[in-house]
């Protein structure tokens, strides 16, 4: 099984979803079009679930290439033209470069160029295979991600501990020369040539070479624990606050644990520029000035030492690269055997319950002794590299005493210049494992740098532009509560048709709006455009008949809230999770917000009152009383609209009725979300969602006397 190999440029994903759109923009760059992954994840409209097929062959037709999809045997996938994409074990997409005898050459957005071997690849094939090709539109663009620029542009406002670093570094490079230099001297004219009187002068050179050299390497320390603390400090702030300020919409189509585990790679960004690369840095610099002064000493076996050294990089290059790809098969066969074991632990009752301990334990065991045969793979690479150096250390020091005696004998070198070469070589050999480790270094560096810079290319919401505003606080300090809503039109995916489709309501001061209907219908997405949390596609939501973006966003966050279902509740005091740190709320404020949200007794009963710790997640409350903690948060200001996305599913019918009477005496327009439909029946209107559509609207009384949706609903839920 052979075709015609082609080596794609490597676009790594950056979450699980967007194998799709790497997969693409590989294909794409190895014709000389190189997309930001940004743009491929919109072209390519990849949301939580990924992105389908069909919208990667349109993303390539609008970038000049023709895509077609096939259904194929696995015998049949060497028969295409490479390179092309597959999709792998029903949850992967890759790309196929080329056969050999005994292994199929992949590029995986995942982990890189990899090569598993044929039945590997027929136990993941799924059968299905796209193919592209170009066509009169296409044209080359841009250039391949580099991490130099991004690197660059981090470093600059930190140039000066970096010029100290390197100052330090080669301040070094002195005292370690030095020490040659007085061997050769001791050996040649304190041994040879009977000059006693030289010894305590050489000796007091060493010993302040060695003060010298042990005084520049602590400063140097120094030096790098600081770059490290202010790098560190820099990413990180101006991480988290470009994160803060980034809309909804960036978190809608990516997971928490994704972004946390983001925010976490500044540190170690900063700690391989800070040590690795700048030390690097260092390395090389005196490597080039011991290399210059080992021709100075003798040409030829200067030049037998660079030549071993070149060999001994090369050969540990190609070893590293493939430690690299051991290194990634057993990361993914630990991360397998991991999820075996979580989640049977999280299953454990269910296992329990139905007898299934051994054949369980039978899974884990398979994923477990491959990730061990990973591990002894990975091992025996690791003991080749370790071994390699010394090996090829040992040959150079053996071949330069040879060829370096017969110099000797020659008259081109003195004993003591021989020794000094010997110590040199041994200095300059010394960073070439540094080097080939930084390479493999820079790739993870990359690899971080571009899941950092995926965050910081958002654009992210602004305050600060006031152009559009008509009304100011000093006008205006809160809403009247009129909210109206034309022609809504929404997606998540502007590839696939809208959730929303032309959506209206209107909602006066002081009234209460439910939105009823199953799960999918888009009610929540309503709520979230209402609540600004998501940006229309068509339409408009006016607040007391004028847009959003024509108040001062102070006066918004006055007038509306919003309670999900998603309750915060961080470790701190009761009155810090209601007023997040507002140090100008009152208590009486507080005391009436949570009289309102039915949690008063709840809170005073607590040793500390409004004062009592609160653990993380509230897990020294029960459901309902989280959620009515979040409902005092919400009322706290007094907001004239308040939006309830099903905020009272924990609660029991006469407590939700109590805070829902509570809202109609404060006087706020309440649009709500309901779970339960026995407690819309006395809004003033009831809107019935399906399919991102209002099929009914009325009261209680017109939609039951109907016979239409809302009563199925009704009688479904009495049962």
């Amino acid at each position: 099984m052979r075709s015609k190999k082609a080596h794609t440029p490597t676009l790594l994903q950056l979450e699980a979803t967007e194998c799709g759109a790497a997969t693409l923009g590989m294909i794409l760059g190895y014709h000389g079009c190189f997309v930001p992954l940004a743009d491929l994840r919109r072209d390519c409209g990849v949301s939580r679930d990924g992105s389908k097929a069909s919208n990667m062959v349109r993303a390539a037709s609008d970038y000049g290439m023709d895509g077609t999809g096939y259904s194929v045997e696995i015998d049949e996938v060497s028969g295409f033209q490479t390179p092309y994409i597959v999709f792998w074990q029903f949850n992967h997409f890759l790309v196929v470069e080329g056969f050999t005898k005994e292994h199929v050459l992949l590029n995986d957005p995942a982990m890189g160029h990899r090569k598993v071997d044929h039945k590997e690849f027929d136990d993941g094939f799924t059968g299905i295979l796209i193919t592209f090709e170009k066509n009169e539109n296409f044209t080359k663009r841009g250039s391949p991600p580099r991490a130099l620029p991004s690197i660059l542009s981090r470093l600059k406002p930190q140039r000066a501990p970096i010029l100290q670093a390197l100052f330090c570094g080669l301040l070094l490079v002195a005292p370690a020369l030095l020490v040659p230099a007085c061997t050769a001297i001791f050996v040649d004219e304190v041994l040879g040539g009977m000059r006693v009187n030289w010894f305590r002068p050489l000796l007091l050179t060493l010993a302040i070479a060695m003060v010298v050299q042990f005084v520049v390497k602590m400063v140097q320390l120094q030096v790098y624990r600081r770059l490290r603390t202010a790098l560190f400090a820099a990413f990180s702030g101006q991480f988290q606050w470009h994160l803060l300020r980034l809309p909804l919409g960036f978190y809608a189509q990516r997971y928490p644990g994704e972004i946390a585990n983001r925010a976490r790679l500044n540190e170690d960004v900063a700690e391989t520029i800070s040590t690795s690369l700048v030390s690097t840095g260092i390395a090389l610099c005196s490597m080039l000035l011991y290399g210059f002064v080992l021709f100075c000493y003798d040409a030829t076996l200067a030049t037998i030492g660079v030549a071993v050294s070149a060999i001994n990089f090369i050969v540990l290059k190609r070893v590293s690269a493939k430690r690299v790809e051991e290194n990634m098969r057993l990361a993914e066969v630990f991360g397998r055997t991991a999820s075996v074991s979580i989640s049977a632990l999280t299953n454990i009752e269910s296992i329990k319950a139905s007898a299934q301990e051994s054949d369980t334990f039978g899974r884990w065991s398979g994923f477990f002794t491959n990730s061990m045969l990973a591990r002894q793979r990975l091992e025996t690479t690791s003991m080749t590299v370790g071994l390699l150096p010394s090996l090829l250390q040992t040959l150079t020091v053996m071949l330069i005493l040879v060829i370096g005696g017969f110099r000797v004998m020659q008259g081109a070198l003195t004993i003591g210049e021989l020794t000094a070469f010997q110590s040199l070589m041994l200095l300059f050999l010394a960073p070439v494992g540094r080097l080939v480790g930084m390479g493999t270094q820079l790739q993870d560096l990359q690899g971080d740098l571009l899941r950092l810079d995926d965050v910081l290319a958002n654009e992210p919401e602004t305050t600060d532009d006031l152009s559009e505003v008509e009304v100011f606080p000093e006008e205006c300090v809160r809403l009247e509560g009129s909210l109206e809503v034309r022609d809504l039109t929404f997606g998540y995916s502007p590839l696939e048709p809208p959730i929303i489709d032309k959506f209206h309501f209107k909602a006066q001061p002081g009234s209460k709006i439910a939105f009823v209907g199953g799960s999918g219908s888009g009610k929540s997405t309503v709520a979230k455009l209402l609540g600004g949390l998501a940006k229309a596609w068509e339409g408009e939501i006016l607040f007391d008949g004028r847009p959003r973006r024509a108040y001062h966003p102070g006066i918004m966050r006055s007038s509306l809230a919003m309670v999900d279902q998603d309750v915060l509740v961080f470790e701190g005091t009761v009155r810090e999770n209601l007023s997040i740190w507002d140090s100008t709320v009152t208590d009486s404020s507080l005391l009436r917000a949570c009289e309102d949200a039915a949690i008063l007794e709840v809170v005073q009963g607590l040793p500390g009152g409004l004062d009592a710790p609160l653990l993380e997640g509230g897990a020294n409350l029960s459901g309902g009383q989280r959620q009515r903690l979040e409902i005092a948060r919400a009322l706290l200001h007094n907001p004239s609209v308040l939006i309830l996305d099903e905020a009272t599913s924990a609660l029991d019918a006469e407590t939700e009725e109590i805070i829902l009477s509570n809202l109609v005496r404060r006087g706020c327009t309440c649009i709500i979300i309901a779970h339960r439909l026995s407690t819309v029946r006395d809004c003033d209107e009831i809107i019935v969602m399906q399919r991102g559509v209002a099929v009914e609207r009325g009261t209680h009384e017109e939609l039951w006397n109907s016979r239409g949706e809302y009563r199925r609903l009704v009688e479904s839920e009495e049962g």
